[in-house]
């Protein structure tokens, strides 16, 4: 087992965890979930012993640990090279073949670079690398953010198929709901214990929500009743007998109030997203006749033939490497086609997210990042950007210091400043946690105007609405009525 009491981190005057307490063991699968910045990741390095907590102890009951991390930084070196250095004798090669069949890892290429895998590739690599040493307990930081529906539901397959304890940072609700049998969630800088999925753990923390409110709303009661008694006690003619009334209920007050005291709960969300569009049912938004695309001798897709209509919302899905990106650059027109041709519908706004900020890594400070980018007045950018949840000293930060969720959230305050008629979204949830999520897809639920939407987040897609389906598989594009 893997104990933690009153475990606390603080970095210099920023307290991150508090007194927190954790077990860990006996084959549970759990889901570790909170808002971005939360300490989630923190806790993983506390418990890998990577970091030190400020506070607190840790007690580990033979057990091995296996950490894959958020990022892989792998060198540049052959895939089998890089694993038989992991090998406790050059003997023991026959146990990356077991491992690579377990995986199924069917192109499992002893030669290949590294650095040139995909992001599944990487993962199943990182797995073969932690299992030579046979954990007992296995953690995963963001599993599903580089895998594609298939991985992701090879990988809920295997980690269900584990005989060990694993635990998963996750912001993926489905891959959590098909995974884990408990949930963890750090809140406040507490640790909260929810026994079943994610539903579950969603149900159950709104009761308890709804608990602390209702405890909130009887201290304010009590608190008023006890000063109101306290006004009414110094009003005893009697001194001896008003003193030892006041002092009666100054100490039921220090007791009852003071150390005991309850505040509401609060959330804090960024603001919906809202697109003024008035474009109309059936109204041409794109068309692709017959594009191709080919880099050198590879040949992407091929005679690819759709259209967008007006008030559409269509999800664009297939694996890692099957094109949607570049589908989408094309109709951004960010990359030419092979051959064939795009129509862009007449007078028509078209906003587009992308899946990788590389625009966002300069020496500005964030207010000054979003005037030039928005032309939005100064004295009204703080008040937008606050509803995005940047505060007077974090607006003061270098947009290069952005945390991946933070940069993502500023993304989306540039993003959503102007109005559009049709969003192309390239897997907008990537690194944004659960509350923002949501607040993303009611304003796409609600949006009136035409969405095509690229994500490998099937709880997202369906909270959003999507009417029509299109897979990208093999160069060939199917298309479905629904989901």
């Amino acid at each position: 087992m893997i104990s933690g009491k009153n475990l606390t981190k603080a970095y210099s005057d920023k307290k991150i965890l508090s007194g927190v307490d954790i077990l860990i063991g006996n084959g549970r699968k759990i889901g570790l979930v909170g808002k971005n910045g939360c300490g989630k990741t923190t806790l993983f390095r506390i418990l890998n012993g990577i970091e030190d907590p400020s506070g607190g102890n840790i007690d580990i009951q033979n057990e091995i640990i296996g950490y894959i991390p958020q990022e892989f930084d792998f060198p540049d070196e052959m895939v089998g090279e890089y694993l038989e250095k992991r090998l406790e004798s050059k003997w023991d090669t026959y146990k990356l073949e077991i491992l690579a069949a377990q995986l199924k890892f069917s192109n499992y290429d002893p030669y290949q670079i590294l650095t040139t895998l995909s992001e599944g590739q990487k993962m199943k690599v990182k797995l073969m690398e932690i299992f030579l040493s046979d954990p007992t307990v296995l953690f995963i930081d963001e599993p599903t953010n580089h895998l594609d529906i298939e991985g992701i539901m090879w990988f809920e397959d295997y980690v269900r198929s584990l005989p060990i304890a694993v635990v998963m940072i996750s912001h993926d609700r489905s891959f959590l709901n098909h995974t884990v049998d408990e949930i963890l969630e750090i809140d406040k800088q507490k640790i909260f214990r929810f026994v079943g999925d994610y539903d579950n753990y969603k149900e159950e923390k709104l009761k308890l929500i709804n608990k602390w409110d209702q405890e909130y709303v009887l201290f304010l009661k009590k608190k008023q009743q006890l000063e109101t008694l306290l006004e009414n006690v110094r009003k005893i003619k009697d001194g001896k007998k008003r003193g030892r009334a006041v002092e009666s209920v100054k100490k039921r007050i220090d007791r009852e109030i003071v150390h005991n005291k309850k505040e509401k709960y609060v959330s804090k969300k960024i603001k919906e997203l809202e697109f003024d569009t008035t474009v109309h049912t059936g109204k041409l938004m794109v068309r692709f006749d017959k594009v191709s695309k080919s880099y050198g001798d590879n040949n992407v897709f091929q005679d690819l033939s759709f259209e967008l209509r007006g008030k559409e919302k269509i999800w664009l899905y297939g694996p890692n490497g099957a094109g949607k990106s570049t589908i989408v650059k094309i109709l951004m027109n960010i990359e030419k086609p092979t051959t064939g041709e795009v129509t862009i519908g007449e007078n028509i706004k078209i906003g587009y997210f992308s899946q990788v900020q590389s625009n966002l890594t300069s020496e500005n400070e964030i207010m000054d990042e979003f005037i030039e980018k928005t032309g939005c007045y100064f004295g009204q950018a703080y008040g937008y950007l606050n509803k995005f949840l940047f505060d007077r000293d974090s607006v003061r930060k270098r947009v290069w210091q952005l945390s991946p969720g933070e940069r993502a959230r500023f993304a989306f305050a540039i993003f959503a400043y102007k109005n559009y008629d049709l969003l192309v979204l390239d897997e907008p949830d990537n690194h944004l946690d659960i509350e923002t999520k949501e607040v993303l897809e009611k304003s796409l639920s609600e949006f009136n105007g035409t969405l095509l939407l690229v994500s490998h987040d099937r709880y997202f897609v369906e909270m959003v609405g999507v009417d029509k389906v299109l897979n990208l598989k093999e160069g060939k594009l199917t298309f479905f009525e629904e989901m």
